[in-house]
């Protein structure tokens, strides 16, 4: 499963001061606040591009899943 891709470049500079989004290591490690924040609409940043229903169920699976790579 490919997350990667959901996350903008937009979004993975904003997020750069608390953890990488382009970074495997970093988003495994912070997923389960990533996903509470993508479930709760306060991520990503922009609130005027929320991330579309699907795409966060897919994170949250991906999460679910174990994060594999």
């Amino acid at each position: 499963m490919h997350i990667q891709p959901l996350f903008t470049s937009a979004q993975r500079n904003c997020m750069i001061g608390a953890f990488d989004l382009a970074k495997y290591d970093d988003v495994k490690q912070w997923s389960e606040k990533i996903a509470h924040s993508l479930t709760a609409k306060t991520m990503p940043a922009d609130a005027s591009k929320p991330w579309p229903d699907e795409w966060i169920a897919l994170f949250n699976r991906w999460v679910a899943e174990g994060c594999n790579p």
